[in-house]
C-alpha cells in the first residue's frame, strides 16, 4: 500500500545495486500510470486511457512482476487515487467521483472481479490504509471511515470536529498497533489520534496545517507542516521540532536510526532526538519521495535514481530509468510508473 505498510514508513529490503531496466510494458491506450501495488509477484497498476469519453478511461491493470505481462485489466467508473492497498486476496482503491464525493471500490486479486462498492459523500484523495482487515479512509469533510476489507460494510465512521471546526484529511492514515493517526490540512488543524476499533478519539496535538505525513513509527509520530518537521510520542507528547529549508509536501521515510524528509533539491537525515545528520544537496534539480532500501535510501530527480548511504548520505548509486513516478522498491527489483502510459522494471542485468 501506499509507503509500504500501515504506518507508512517506506522501509524495506536491500535493491539492486546496479539497476538496469529489464522491461517495459506498454498499457492499452494508457495516457498516465499512478504508483503500483505489489504483493505476490503482481503489479496493480491505475491507468488513465487516453479517451475522455470512453467508459472505461480508468482503469486497474494487473501485471506479472517478472515478466510485465498483463493478466488482467478491469474499468474503474472514477479516477483513482494510487497506488491501491491490498489485502489477502482483495484490492482496494479509493476514487473522484467528482469535486465532492468519493469512492472506495475493491476487487478480487484473481481476476479482477468487483466485490464490493462505496461511495462517500464527501471529496477523497487519500489512497487506501489496510490493516488487521480493515479499509481505513479519511475525507475532506473531517471524516474516517472504517471498513471490513472483506465485504465493505461500515464498521464506523466518525466526524472529527473541534471547537466547531470542520477538518480536511487529504492524506492517508497511519497506523500502528491499534491507534490510527492523522493529520489535518485546514479548519482546525493538528494531529489526531483515534482508537483503531471504534473511532474513539484518544488525542489531538495542535499543529499548523499539516502537510505531510503522519508516519507511524515505535520511536515517534512524524508529520510535517511546510518547512517544520515535529515528532510526537505514540501518547501525542511533543518532542522536537525541526526546521527544513524549503520544505515540500512530500512523503517522509523513517527507520530506526533516522528520520528522512526532502526539500526542494535536498535530502535531510534526522536522529529520532531531532539532531541533523548530513544534508544530500542536488543542486541540478528537484529531490523526490525518499525510499528506504537495505542500508541506502533511495531518492529520484526528474530524470534520474540515486542510492544514497543511509549512515552519511554518500551517493552509492545512479541510474537513469525513463518512469517518472515513485519507486516501488522490493529486493530483486525497482518499478516505476513510466511516461505515456508505460510501467518500467529495473534489476539486475
Amino acid at each position: 500500500m501506499v509507503g509500504r505498510n500501515p504506518g507508512h514508513t517506506r522501509e524495506g529490503a536491500p535493491t539492486p545495486a546496479d539497476p538496469q531496466t529489464v522491461w517495459i510494458t506498454e498499457l492499452d491506450q494508457g495516457r498516465t500510470t499512478g504508483t503500483p501495488a505489489l504483493v505476490d509477484d503482481r503489479l496493480y497498476v491505475p491507468v488513465d486511457a487516453i479517451s475522455d469519453t470512453a467508459r472505461d478511461r480508468y482503469r486497474i491493470h494487473a501485471l506479472t512482476a517478472a515478466t510485465g505481462e498483463e493478466r488482467w485489466k478491469v474499468p474503474l467508473r472514477s479516477e483513482p487515487n494510487s497506488p491501491p492497498a491490498v489485502s489477502g486476496d482483495r484490492i482496494v482503491v479509493t476514487a473522484r467521483r467528482s469535486l465532492e464525493r468519493g469512492r472506495i471500490v475493491c476487487f478480487q486479486t484473481r481476476y479482477g472481479e468487483e466485490e464490493w462498492l462505496v461511495d462517500v459523500d464527501a471529496r477523497l484523495t487519500a489512497p487506501p490504509t489496510i490493516h488487521g482487515g480493515v479499509v481505513y479512509v479519511p475525507d475532506w469533510r473531517g471524516r474516517v471511515h472504517a471498513l471490513s476489507a472483506s465485504d465493505g460494510s461500515v464498521l464506523w465512521s466518525r466526524h472529527v470536529n473541534a471547537d466547531g471546526s470542520s477538518r480536511t484529511f487529504p492524506e492517508p492514515v497511519a497506523v500502528l498497533d491499534e491507534t490510527l493517526y492523522v493529520g489535518s490540512q485546514s479548519g482546525k488543524t493538528g494531529v489526531i489520534a483515534l482508537d483503531a476499533t471504534t473511532g474513539e478519539r484518544l488525542w489531538t496535538e495542535s499543529t499548523h496545517a499539516v502537510t505531510s505525513g503522519p508516519v507511524a513509527h515505535r520511536n515517534g509520530i512524524i508529520v510535517q507542516s511546510h518547512e517544520d518537521v515535529i515528532a510526537f510520542e505514540t501518547d501525542g507528547s511533543r518532542r522536537w521540532s525541526f526546521n527544513v529549508l524549503e520544505g515540500t509536501a512530500r512523503p517522509i521515510a523513517a527507520d530506526d536510526r533516522h528520520v528522512y524528509v526532502a526539500a526542494r533539491d535536498s535530502l535531510y537525515a534526522i536522529t529520532w532526538n531531532g539532531d541533523e545528520v548530513w544534508v544530500y544537496d542536488s543542486s541540478e534539480e528537484r529531490i523526490g519521495t525518499p525510499t528506504i532500501a537495505g542500508d541506502t535510501v533511495i531518492v529520484r530527480g526528474e530524470d534520474y535514481l540515486t542510492a544514497l548511504s543511509r549512515s552519511d548520505g554518500t551517493e552509492q548509486w545512479t541510474a537513469t530509468p525513463q518512469g517518472v513516478g515513485r519507486a516501488v522498491i522490493v529486493p530483486e527489483a525497482i518499478f516505476l510508473s513510466g511516461a505515456d502510459g508505460n510501467v518500467i522494471a529495473l534489476g539486475e542485468a
